[in-house]
């Protein structure tokens, strides 16, 4: 009869000091979110996500030319979508580490605009 309490009792320890076991780490790293906008001839603009292991994920937005209250609404727009990428990933565990703007202006008919948010888990 001790044999059969025994067993149980013995299955429950070990199943009670599994749960105390070290887990692994998560994975950290950096990653970064790049916002580019290029008004001019060729307005264009995309979000680009290169993940810590070095893929890139890349999304256009819709970006038409027009006047200077059109162009201000589109680079809203891009705002927009970089807050989004970033908050979807802050919401994953992610915090924001830094942010570096640049801006480029050639001839006065290019101006070209990227901002790079660096994130760390």
């Amino acid at each position: 009869m001790k044999k059969i309490f025994y067993l149980p009792l013995l299955t429950l320890v070990a199943a009670g000091s599994w749960a105390f076991y070290p887990k692994p780490a998560e994975g950290t790293g950096t990653m970064m979110v790049i916002s580019n906008l290029s008004l001019g001839l060729d307005a264009q603009a995309s979000i680009i996500v290169i993940a810590p292991d070095g893929t890139q994920k890349e999304k256009e937005i819709d970006f038409s030319k027009g006047n200077a209250k059109r162009m201000a609404a589109n680079t809203a727009v891009v705002h927009k979508a970089t807050l989004a990428a970033i908050n979807e990933y802050t919401r994953a565990g992610w915090h924001l580490a830094g942010m570096a703007p640049t801006t480029v202006a050639t001839g006065g008919t290019t101006y070209f605009s990227q901002t790079i948010y660096t994130l760390e888990k």
